[in-house]
């Protein structure tokens, strides 16, 4: 599985198109919008590069894994800033601050590492056992594209929705694609650590 901005953004284009008609809320445009994060995070590829200790002796190995991130709280958090009103500088910023803190709370990676143990007198075997960690990502990336995306739609009269839709998509991309990795071995290893990112 990899990350594919062009399949997130069709799917905020669809959310977009659904608003039309006046009769969504911001609760639910909350909804729909943190729904989509949180899949297009799934569809993601973590990767780690681990070392460590295994029973046996010293381990090293990479990891591959999927990112989890808590759409009912990134759905609360958006739903409060889509219902402040503010201006278009402010909503950019808190839109990255809501998907920041979602996306950087603990355990939200999950990995299965798999590679070598070698003993001290040198044999060599193959080892597996999984990763649990943390994505940390920079909230700028994101803030940076809507607040440019928000000023070039002031002055569109047509495709607001669309290129909306585009820009965020850019913006969530570019920010998951750009964060860093860290995990912890879990049992069976004795201890051991990983760091990578997602693709």
């Amino acid at each position: 599985m990899a990350l594919v901005k062009t399949v997130f953004e069709t799917t905020l284009k669809g959310i977009f198109a659904m608003m039309l008609d006046g009769s969504k809320t911001n609760a639910w445009m909350a909804e729909q919008i943190a729904n989509a994060i949180k899949a297009y995070a799934g569809s993601g590829q973590a990767s780690t590069t681990d070392g460590g200790a295994a029973p046996a002796g010293v381990y090293v190995g990479a990891g591959a894994g999927t990112m989890a991130i808590n759409a009912d709280d990134l759905k609360s958090k958006l739903k409060t800033t889509f219902e402040a009103a503010y201006t278009n500088d402010d909503l950019a910023a808190h839109i990255a601050s809501d998907i920041d803190d979602v996306c950087k709370a603990d355990d939200t990676i999950t990995t299965v590492s798999a590679g070598t143990v070698t003993t001290p007198v040198g044999a060599t075997s193959p080892f597996s056992g999984p990763g649990k960690g943390k994505f940390t990502g920079t909230k700028a990336v994101i803030e940076t594209v809507l607040k440019a995306c928000f000023s070039t739609m002031n002055s569109m009269s047509v495709g607001g929705d669309d290129y909306f839709a585009a820009q965020f998509a850019v913006a969530v991309d570019s920010y998951l694609k750009a964060g860093k990795i860290s995990v912890t071995l879990q049992p069976p290893f004795v201890s051991g650590a990983g760091e990578g990112a997602m693709s």
